[in-house]
């Protein structure tokens, strides 16, 4: 079987999987057609998983081939899922409400209710590894074209479990008038293998949609297709949909299938292996060249040391025609080809690279380029702008993930009270938001300097940029600032003057002026007595 890219591919046997348990849901033409999508998913984990094959050129029955292959597509297929969701992603969930026309103890209200949502939502991502298997999840999206989720709650064990499926392992129908809208799905995978079909045991859940309700179905069957248990029998769930979903891969309008990142690598990686291998082959006979005697005693040729230093002590053939012309040589590979090997080599690699939009950041690559963050930024600006178009995609998913999770709350309590930490949840309407947080280094000092400016200039609050840097929550963001508001008024009062009783001056003024009139008085009556004194005196 060959791939679209006319490379032969070598696939494994298909799952262990009776086709009855496929051709109960789907049958016909359809049917045929799943069936060999799943035949070339599985040639893309095979070349994911061991790498693509190629046909070595040049080889005898004495020689045996390299056959080492380069995994360059499961490379690339790593790098853009971990560039995609190696952060975990922003959720948030609140309640909108009127800012404007909001109340104080409005607001107060509204923040405990998206404390309790947002404690339940993180609650479920930890306890499930929701964002490990998220990872994951983008990679066997990238490889098999799309991905399937599923979120169970089980009031029995009272958990909550959120599920990814590779694409091999579900099939599903949408609605006709709505391809986003699932009407049925159905997942099947080999929980115990064996050669012997009755010793194997194969799990099989299926979710449809019946009178506007979703109804499940569990059982497990064994390699004949024979039902062995019922584990959920055919019955109503509570909710009005099906609480799964699908993530389809690129691809183009009305696709369900969507498109393998490897099917578009894997002819490169062929052809990359191939030359490296031939290159390889090259050099190996290249270190044990062939030695060759013309006109030598055999007898003297025999067993010849090829270590350091070893001394050749041999005759010449007597036989031969002319005596004493006897010759040794040895046959060496020149390795002229190395430049445009090495060239051709980069150029296979390079369009591996553009295709996947994934740059090249290898310290060859980056030799003499500055690695400033805006530089970095620039370098992986088109892997963002393609993650960002698969977020198009993820978006949506992650959003309706959310909403299934709170309303499963609500149908089935049981199930989520572990989750909620004794508070109730409430039913308010909810805004969800999902921000991607791509890895990238960023020059912090520049973008703190730009909010600091921002800051002096009103249009960013300081309570942001403590929450943005310092990550703070909304309550010590504000005990912060009444704490900064509080020194700044102990600086303030250290610096200022106690005030002064003007009433207190106004007294000393008065005392001041009526002892001033007093001595003047007083001068005045001993200048009076002096003069009547001298005038007597002077009638005398």
């Amino acid at each position: 079987m060959s791939s679209p890219n006319g490379v032969e591919l070598v696939l494994p046997m298909l799952p262990r999987i009776p086709t009855s348990l496929i051709s109960e849901e789907i049958s016909g033409i359809y049917g045929s057609a799943l069936l060999s999508n799943i035949q070339k998913i599985l040639g893309y984990y095979e070349i994911y998983d061991k790498g693509a094959g190629f046909t070595a050129e040049g080889t005898n029955g004495d020689y045996i081939a390299s056959d080492l292959r380069f995994k360059q597509a499961a490379s690339l297929v790593n790098k853009e899922a971990r560039f995609l969701f190696s952060k975990r992603p922003d959720i948030w969930v609140t309640v909108p409400y009127d800012k404007e026309k909001a109340t104080e103890q409005q607001r107060e209200e509204i923040k405990q209710k998206n404390s309790i949502f947002q404690a339940y939502i993180d609650t479920v991502f930890d306890k499930t590894r929701f964002f490990a298997k998220l990872l994951k999840a983008a990679k066997d999206c990238f490889i098999g074209g799309r991905v399937a989720y599923f979120i169970n709650f089980n009031e029995e064990t009272g958990k909550v479990h959120i599920d990814f499926t590779p694409a091999m392992e579900f099939i599903y129908d949408t609605d006709p008038e709505d391809s986003i809208v699932l009407t049925k799905i159905i997942c099947f995978y080999t929980t115990v293998d064996s050669q012997n079909k009755t010793n194997q045991r194969i799990y099989k859940k299926k979710y449809w949609m019946q009178d506007g309700v979703c109804w499940i179905f569990e059982a497990l069957y064994d390699g004949t297709g024979a039902l062995v248990e019922e584990i959920t029998p055919e019955r109503a769930t509570q909710f009005t949909y099906i609480p799964a979903g699908v993530i389809v891969n690129d691809g183009l309008t009305g696709d369900t299938e969507g498109q393998s990142e490897i099917a578009n690598l894997a002819s490169n990686e062929s052809y990359y292996s191939k030359l490296a291998n031939a290159d390889m082959d090259s050099e190996r006979k290249g270190m044990n060249p062939i030695r060759w005697a013309r006109d030598m005693d055999p007898n003297s040729t025999k067993g010849l040391s090829t270590g350091p230093g070893a001394f050749w002590d041999l005759a010449t053939d007597q036989n031969a025609i002319t005596v004493g012309t006897g010759e040794v040589g040895v046959l060496e590979t020149t390795m002229n080809y190395t430049n445009a090997l090495t060239t051709t080599l980069n150029r296979i690699r390079s369009n591996m690279y553009d295709q996947a939009e994934v740059p090249d950041v290898s310290a060859e690559a980056l030799k003499g380029v500055v690695s400033s963050g805006k530089t970095l930024q620039a370098i992986y600006w088109p892997l963002i702008v393609r993650c960002d178009e698969k977020m198009h995609e993820w978006r949506p998913a992650l959003r309706h993930i959310v909403e299934t999770l709170l309303d499963g709350a609500r149908l089935y309590p049981g199930a989520a009270a572990p989750y909620l930490d004794d508070n109730d949840l409430p039913d308010d309407k909810v805004q969800i938001e999902v921000d991607n947080q791509y890895p990238i280094p960023t020059d912090e000092a520049e973008e703190k300097q730009v909010d600091l400016a921002e800051v002096n200039a009103q249009t960013m609050s300081k309570a942001s940029y403590m929450k943005k840097w310092r990550g703070l929550t909304d309550a010590e963001a504000v005990q912060e600032l009444a704490q900064i508001a509080h020194e700044r008024q102990l600086l303030e009062d250290s610096f200022t003057m106690p005030p002064v009783d003007t009433r207190d001056m106004d007294n000393r003024e008065d005392q001041n002026q009526s002892s001033e009139d007093t001595q003047s008085s007083s001068q005045q009556a001993t200048q009076n007595d002096e003069e009547d004194a001298s005038e007597g005196q002077n009638e005398e």
